[in-house]
């Protein structure tokens, strides 16, 4: 099971981002990417995490497909 919305654990602190739409949606796209990866490739998403190649793998093509995989960066703050 893949957590894929408003149901993936967070800190008090992290919760005040994760409850924006843009940012649930984002993690219900990459979930769902997850999956697709897993299916092309024969894997468990255990086993994505765990390997660093596969991992960097998916990483890749997560930003293939747009998705923001860090915060960016601002200047003057």
């Amino acid at each position: 099971m893949l957590a894929a919305g408003k149901n993936l654990g967070t800190t008090h602190i992290t919760n005040g981002c994760y409850r924006l739409h843009p940012v649930e949606w984002n993690i219900g796209e990459a979930a769902g990417a997850l999956a697709a990866h897993c299916l092309r490739n024969r894997l468990e998403p255990a086993q994505v995490h765990e390997d660093p190649a596969d991992l960097e793998r998916f990483q890749a093509e997560l930003s293939a497909d747009g998705f923001e995989l860090a915060w960016p960066q601002v200047r003057g703050y």
